[in-house]
């Protein structure tokens, strides 16, 4: 009988990646990783690399719905903390099997998650983004040849993909038959009986992803069109607009054939070559944003910071180079995006609040909590914002968290349990943001679980024991996400009543939930 058991390193490389760059980039990393990092060499991998994977038992993950734009809005999932160890790392064994499958990165088609696993845990070459897609666009405009350019967005591309031409495209690329199976067997347990839909925010998703649409690319090279495309976004280089309109159709009818997917309509245009540059390779936004993130780096070459995401003590820098950051005018162009445009440009505005972040500004938060509901769909760039300042004080830390709760009764924010839990999470690191006398009125209110995980989470910083006390013998009737939270919190029972009660818990907990109480004894809330 066919057995498959993950490697010692690819376990430790998936671990590492998780921890480094999340496990979805959407919702807050759960509390579960620092305990499976806790006892990771005493159990955790030693438990998981005994797995049978062919013989999986799927673990219940949590979806609900997030914010892509303004009025847009996409389904996310995110994953048990193992199962989402067990994908990455299945994924990981194969991932070079699938860049080998796909149209090489010389080509300069497939921009997107180009596989290049690091042992820092990156996943993905940094060299192939965003921004290299869009100077490859410039070249191709700079080089005369073309006059029109088709641009076209798939509709829904992570929940429409189908498992069929994914385990075909699987089959294909790779011998590793048991990874496969194990793979497919995970995406068909998170969709139930629908046939097609991969996890929206997953790094291993993404590679999945690009495989599976890698035959529409081959199928547009093979009948000479000139093209590039970054994920779901397509950019096709024509001649005349008689040209443009055919390789329209081609692309739309062979992804329609190859995987049902269709283009956004609103989305999909075909525009002379100079309206192309004018409005998506040069929009003031845009330029405003490439000049903005080039002065930004130019100050960090300056101080000799290689990495970009470093945080920056604003104080302890030279006059002169404050002088240098304070003329990039952060605060300007984020009143400007707020008070003077309809719809905000979402990655200019992302840029902004992170480089406030990161020199420590607080000089935004009154002004962004003020205007949250147009700064809505970036609910989460804002409250990391706040919440990684450094300079704030007790006082100012207790008047935030006030407003932030005041936000779920003044703002549009409230009604998603996204934008909630974004909210709560911010009470559950420590005790510093205050407010914990409506943490229980807050949990009656509120029966989501995304809500009710992070406000036990809250409760057992802010050192409820009569709350546990009155609910630890219920523990066992809780959903998985509520009965981890419950059990690291109640770690703030007082005397050994804790310890005490977990050991006689011992035969009721899976893997996971042991792991857990080993940690919050050694690191109570």
């Amino acid at each position: 009988m066919p057995m498959l058991k993950l490697a010692e390193r690819s376990l430790d490389w998936a671990l590492l990646h998780i921890e480094k760059y999340g496990d979805t980039d959407i919702f807050p990393v759960p509390f579960e990783f620092e305990a499976i990092r806790y006892q990771w060499e005493q159990s955790m991998r030693s438990w998981l690399r005994s797995q049978d994977i062919l013989q999986w038992t799927p673990r219940p993950y949590r979806r609900c719905l997030t914010p892509k734009h303004r009025y847009g809005f996409r389904v996310a999932t995110q994953l048990d903390p193992l199962e989402t160890i067990v994908f990455t790392s299945l994924v990981y064994e194969i991932g070079k099997d699938i860049e080998s499958a796909r149209i090489p990165k010389e080509e300069k088609i497939a921009f997107s998650h180009r596989f290049a696993a690091k042992p820092d845990g990156r996943m993905y070459d940094s060299e192939y983004s965003w921004d290299l897609f869009q100077d490859h666009c410039g070249e191709l405009v700079e080089s005369n040849d073309y006059r029109y350019v088709v641009i076209a967005d798939i509709a829904d591309f992570y929940p429409r993909i189908y498992f069929h031409p994914l385990e075909n495209a699987l089959s294909e690329c790779t011998r590793k038959k048991n990874h496969i199976k194990a793979i497919t067997s995970m995406i068909k347990n998170w969709n139930f009986s629908v046939s097609y839909g991969i996890p929206v925010g997953s790094a291993a998703s993404r590679l999945l992803a690009e495989l599976v649409i890698d035959d529409v690319d081959r199928g547009l090279l093979s009948e000479g069109v000139k093209h590039c495309r970054y994920v779901d976004d397509y950019r096709i280089f024509c001649k005349n607009e008689r040209e443009a309109h055919e390789h329209l159709a081609l692309l739309a009818n062979t992804l329609f054939e190859n995987h049902g997917l269709t283009l956004q309509q609103h989305k999909t245009r075909i525009l002379p070559i100079e309206e192309f540059y004018n409005h998506y390779l040069q929009r003031e936004n845009s330029q405003e944003l490439n000049s903005l993130s080039a002065k930004f780096y130019h100050i960090l070459d300056s101080l000799g910071i290689e990495n970009r995401y470093e945080d920056i003590d604003y104080d302890d820098l030279a006059a002169d180079v404050q002088a240098q950051i304070d003329n990039l005018n952060l605060m300007g162009i984020l009143k400007e995006q707020v008070l003077e445009t309809e719809a905000i440009d979402i990655p200019l505005v992302r840029f902004v609040l992170k480089r406030l972040k990161q020199i420590d500004s607080e000089e935004s938060v009154d002004f962004v909590l003020d205007n949250i509901n147009q700064l809505y769909p970036v609910f989460k760039e804002v409250i990391t914002y706040i919440t990684s300042l450094r300079s704030l004080n007790t006082a100012d830390k207790h008047e935030i968290g006030k407003k932030l709760i005041q936000l779920l009764e003044d703002s549009i924010v409230s009604h998603l349990e996204y934008h909630r839990l974004w909210v709560f999470d911010t009470f559950t690191k420590d005790r510093e943001w205050d407010n914990e006398g409506k943490f229980v009125n807050l949990y009656n209110s509120y029966h989501d679980e995304f809500s009710q995980r992070k406000l036990i989470l809250a409760l057992g910083r802010a050192q409820q024991h009569s709350w546990f006390k009155s609910r630890k013998r219920t523990v066992n009737q809780m959903s998985p996400w509520l009965k981890r939270a419950f059990l690291a919190a109640a770690s703030c029972l007082p005397g050994d009543e804790a310890e005490h009660w977990y050991k006689s818990l011992q035969g009721s907990l899976d893997p996971l939930e042991l792991t857990i109480t080993k940690w919050v004894q050694a690191n109570p809330f």
